[in-house]
């Protein structure tokens, strides 16, 4: 019962800082988002996608990952790059562990790492990930995520 619990204030945080950020991503009109990160991301029927956000207010879309193309998309310094990955089609599990690693245009590599602490109807909770990007010169910047695996039913239209 507390799994469900957990999993259920889990999902709710996620759902309410996506929420919160397409309410707040248009002011009047402007085309521009208010907050920080990717805009929205959308599968199609029967696609699954990785969504990472920061752990840090306001928590912007940090990665998307479409597993079903694979394709990325981060948002890093202020722009949006696009990326390339292998398409996944991997089962997940309570305590699983995630590593996801990206070449950027600059041959700089970005990984995630991470923990499944959750999962429930196909969807897996990722409650703990770090973004580790390896700088110019060999510096890391680290940044803490939280994320989720979800995958779109083929009957949705």
């Amino acid at each position: 019962m507390r799994s469900r619990t957990q999993y259920a204030g889990c999902l709710a945080l996620m759902l309410s800082i996506c929420v919160s950020a397409m309410a707040s991503g248009l002011q009047d009109g402007d085309a521009s988002p208010a907050v920080p990160g990717l805009p929205a991301q959308e599968l199609a029927a029967g696609e699954c996608g990785a969504f990472f956000w920061d752990r840090a207010d306001p928590n912007p879309l940090r990665l998307f990952e479409n597993q079903s193309r694979g394709t990325a998309r981060l948002w890093q310094d202020g722009e949006i790059l696009e990326l390339g990955t292998a398409p996944r089609g991997e089962s997940h599990a309570t305590g699983q562990r995630i590593l996801r690693t990206y070449r950027l245009p600059s041959d700089e590599i970005i990984s995630v790492e991470g923990e499944i602490t959750a999962t429930r109807d196909g969807e897996a909770v990722i409650g703990r990930a770090v973004l580790r990007r390896t700088l110019p010169g060999g510096a890391m910047e680290v940044s803490p995520l939280m994320g989720l695996i979800s995958c779109r039913d083929a009957d949705d239209r």
